[in-house]
């Protein structure tokens, strides 16, 4: 009865001991847990105290730059550079031309011809024209000029090539009274006038021209 009992002892133990060590080895084989699983809810575990994002933080912009500098160019060096390009300056309109100059022309007139010494730059007779008698007046700096002449083009065609001349000298026009029948325009630039009268005739228009200039050496 004894060696029953020390056989079965010896038994238990040798199971005891075998399943022991199978637990043993399938404890040993089992994987760690990952430090990157997601617990609960599929939030991602903490990072451990100390540790650095991967991400880079964004720069901070320094006050008073401007975004709309080019790459690799500082706003601050721009800012304190006296040589930066500046926007230009509108440019001056150019100035206009002289109408008269000095010396003047002797006072003088003439009958069926353009006088000598009439300003025919500023006031040149209309086309086809037949002068019928010119005229010159110096005082001072100061000149009068007068043309009296016909010619086949209209009473306004003969408006229209004075106002595109004058205008192109930086004269401005403006209506003024004429007698029955007539148009007239004067026309300024500072102190320097001109005056216009155009009449219809048979053979087209009449005109008389009439100006005062002030001379610039």
């Amino acid at each position: 009865m004894r060696r029953r009992l020390v056989a079965v002892i010896s038994v238990a133990a040798v199971v005891l001991v075998t399943t022991g060590a199978l637990f043993v080895q399938q404890s040993s084989t089992a994987p760690a847990p990952s430090v990157t699983s997601q617990a609960g809810g599929g939030r991602q575990a903490p990072s451990a105290p100390g540790a650095e994002s991967a991400t880079p933080a964004p720069s901070a912009a320094l006050p008073g730059s401007s975004s709309t500098a080019p790459p690799g160019v500082s706003t601050e060096a721009r800012a304190n550079d006296p040589d930066a390009a500046a926007d230009p300056a509108p440019e001056s309109p150019s100035p206009l031309p002289a109408l008269v100059s000095l010396p003047l022309p002797d006072t003088s007139s003439a009958v069926g011809s353009v006088v000598a010494g009439f300003p025919d730059q500023v006031l040149p007779a209309a086309p086809q024209s037949s002068i019928a008698s010119s005229s010159v007046a110096a005082e001072g700096s100061r000149l009068q000029a007068a043309l009296v002449a016909q010619t086949p083009l209209t009473t306004q065609e003969v408006l229209d090539f004075y106002s595109a001349t004058l205008t192109e000298l930086g004269l401005v026009s403006a209506p003024v009274p004429a007698p029955d029948g007539s148009s007239a325009l004067v026309f300024t630039r500072g102190v320097n006038t001109v005056t216009l009268t155009a009449s219809p005739v048979a053979s087209g228009s009449e005109y008389t021209v009439f100006g005062i200039f002030s001379a610039e050496s």
